[in-house]
């Protein structure tokens, strides 16, 4: 009888769930049965959830060697890339040099370099595979080459069934953003049948609509693993975070079937298993004239709730309202960017090594220095990052060439502005965060106001109807419905919500039946 494909575990939790608590859990909890000579590795998103877990292992148990903690693209380069892609089809050098960008990036230089004007799709196609193929071949990968040439390798079985071998354990945070492809190399390790895999994710939280080739929301890779037999299905219904009013009105945009259950959540205390209390009501802040009325209101609900201007929090979708309220708060705000206590040093690296096209190794060679030397040498172009001295591709080369005194080549783009790190996000008693809904994901203030744009677009955050919420809109629009559970959910105690349009009678009957009230000043 041939041998069952063991099923993975996929736990849907909504936000304030304790997905990371849980997830610590059961990395702690699988520890004692991992074998010495394998791996268990847990992939995150971003480099701030990646920080956050290992902080929170870290306080409790010595972290093994063979415990890996990264994001999506750090897993797949050191299992799959780095040893592997020399196996695959297309040829890549041993000495991988990572570059932090994409081959759109690279192309657009070689374009500008060589002055090369190309109209014609079909001939700019070919031009870039001939880009990318060299790159290869010298050993160069772009940061979404990373993905495909994973994608390809552990399309062989004999591939696969080496990076199974390795991994023991592999647990998946915020699976709902996984696209088609993170899937296929999920299940390509899963039905090798060697690997115990762990996901978790919310479905309502997938506001990630780049994959082209997820034609209709329910063919997000989250929702077929939930409908498929290859995994069991758990559901956490607890919320740790918000107040049982904010629960409650979250839960309206809620109530799919998970293995016959439907998912709702319940406002849990924080220190005890009880529900916590109900909360102040949910305030719809109508235009006065401007942007500034709407924020003074939000001011007198938190002055009235003793929250203070550090625990509040401004959300909106599009740049040009985050830059209006930015101006009506005179730019007196915090911005927590998802990059805060990351250390950017390997990225600098990577990007010093790509420009100079040389490994590490080379490098040391070279420059007859080491390890340390190339680190000193990233200390010194980050600090030059810090203070302005380096603000786009040129001032970046020219430091390296006149104050670094090393040789670069040209022909491949500097994205400085990916090794930009924000430090800066210590908390301070008066200034209240600002942030687009994507950079809010993850995180979680006290108070929070909602801005939607125009009516149609709070229209749209409000829709309770999943037929509707799951509509393709097209790309400035498919995750609209999404984009505002995000927003709401990350709210503790007070949620305010407003508009920049002043909106009709039926919007204002749609926001009174989901018990929000209207703000009389």
């Amino acid at each position: 009888m041939a041998k069952k494909t063991p099923k993975g575990k996929l736990v849907i939790a909504g936000p304030g769930a304790g997905k990371t608590h849980n997830m610590v859990d059961s990395i702690i909890n699988a520890l004692p049965y991992l074998s010495p000579c394998r791996y268990l590795a847990v992939i995150t998103y971003t480099n701030s959830a990646t920080n956050n877990i290992r902080k929170r292992l870290s306080k409790r148990i010595t972290l093994p060697e063979n415990l890996f903690i990264g994001t999506m693209h750090s897993f797949l380069n050191r299992f799959v890339v780095i040893p592997l892609a020399s196996h695959g089809d297309e040829p890549v050098a041993n000495d991988k040099l990572f570059l932090q960008c994409s081959i759109d990036n690279v192309f657009k230089k070689v374009k500008q370099v060589k002055n090369i004007r190309i109209d014609d799709a079909k001939k700019a196609a070919q031009l870039k595979a001939r880009i990318k193929e060299q790159l290869n071949v010298k050993g160069y990968i772009t940061f979404d080459q990373t993905l495909s040439i994973a994608k390809q390798c552990l399309s062989k079985s004999s591939i696969a069934r080496i990076v199974g071998n390795r991994l023991q354990y592999l647990f998946v945070d915020e699976f709902q953003d996984s696209g088609n492809d993170i899937y296929n190399i999920i299940e390509s390790i899963r039905k090798n049948g060697k690997t115990k895999i762990y996901c978790v994710g919310d479905p309502e939280q997938y506001i990630q609509s780049f994959d082209s080739s997820i034609k209709a929301f329910k063919n997000i890779p989250i929702l077929k693993v939930a409908e498929g037999s290859g995994f069991e299905i758990e559901l956490n219904h607890n919320n740790y975070r918000s107040s049982e009013r904010i629960v409650s009105f979250l839960n309206n945009f809620n109530g799919r079937i998970f293995a016959g259950e439907k998912f709702e959540q319940k406002a849990i205390s924080r220190k005890m298993e009880q529900p916590i209390e109900n909360g102040p009501n949910i305030f719809f802040i109508p235009l006065d004239t401007a942007v500034k009325p709407i924020i003074s209101d939000f001011y007198k609900i938190c002055d009235s709730l003793f929250i203070t201007i550090a625990n509040r929090c401004i959300i909106a979708k599009r740049n040009e309202v985050i830059n209006r309220i930015a101006a009506a708060l005179d730019n007196h705000y915090m911005n927590p960017k998802r990059s805060a206590n990351v250390s950017p040093i390997k990225a600098i690296e990577d990007t010093l090594l790509s420009t100079l096209q040389l490994s590490q190794t080379k490098f040391c060679e070279h420059y007859e220095t080491d390890l340390n030397g190339l680190r000193k040498i990233a200390l010194k172009i980050f600090k030059a990052i810090h203070i302005g001295k380096i603000t786009n591709e040129n001032t970046f080369g020219l430091f390296v060439r006149d104050e670094l005194k090393l040789t670069m080549k040209e022909g491949l783009p500097v994205k400085v502005e990916n090794l930009k790190f924000d430090f800066t996000n210590s908390m301070q008693s008066d200034t209240v965060t600002l942030a687009n809904i994507h950079t809010m994901k993850g995180l979680e203030s006290e108070a929070v106001l909602a801005i939607a744009k125009t009516e149609e677009e709070l229209l749209l955050w409000l829709e309770t109807d999943h037929e509707e919420r799951d509509k393709m809109r097209g790309n400035e629009k498919t995750d609209y419905p999404r984009l505002g559970y995000v927003a709401f959910s990350r709210a503790e105690k007070l949620l305010c919500i407003a508009c920049l349009e002043k909106v009709s009678p039926s919007t204002l009957a749609i926001i009174e039946n989901l018990d929000v009230q209207k703000y009389k000043n």
